[in-house]
């Protein structure tokens, strides 16, 4: 039986094995992955706008400007999950890093999307200027 608890902590462990562990972002992109349109969501990040809602979100950076209130530093994202104050920020490489495991995670389950899931991921690594 598989359910989306399984899903979700399989996505875990994968993250777990490439060293990522930052709760927050996990978890946002866990939901995004299992429970949204995950091109959409791909989208979303190749635009700097994902929905956001009171509970889970994404917030670029340079939504602020240095000296307001809130803001976390230039080329960061953050991801908050939960009622509580829990958030991590990213640099854009750990951004793509994230994200590169979430849509491993989607490929292994939906095959038939993996050129147009791999594309994304090549726009967002050039958009944002990250070399490996």
């Amino acid at each position: 039986m598989n359910t989306v608890y399984d899903d979700k902590n399989k996505l875990i462990l994968m993250y777990e094995e490439k060293g990522l562990e930052k709760g927050s972002v996990i978890d946002v992109l866990g939901d995004f992955v299992l429970e949204h349109d995950i091109v959409k969501v791909l989208e979303g990040f190749l635009n700097e706008y994902i929905e956001r809602r009171d509970y889970m979100g994404v917030i670029y950076s340079d939504e602020y400007d240095v000296g307001d209130e809130g803001y976390f530093g230039e080329n960061r994202v953050l991801f908050y999950y939960g009622v509580d104050d829990n958030y991590d920020i990213v640099s854009y490489k750990e951004l793509y890093d994230y994200l590169q495991v979430a849509c491993n995670f989607y490929i292994e389950k939906n095959s038939d999307k993996k050129d147009e899931i791999n594309e994304y991921l090549l726009r967002i690594k050039s958009k944002y200027g990250i070399e490996e």
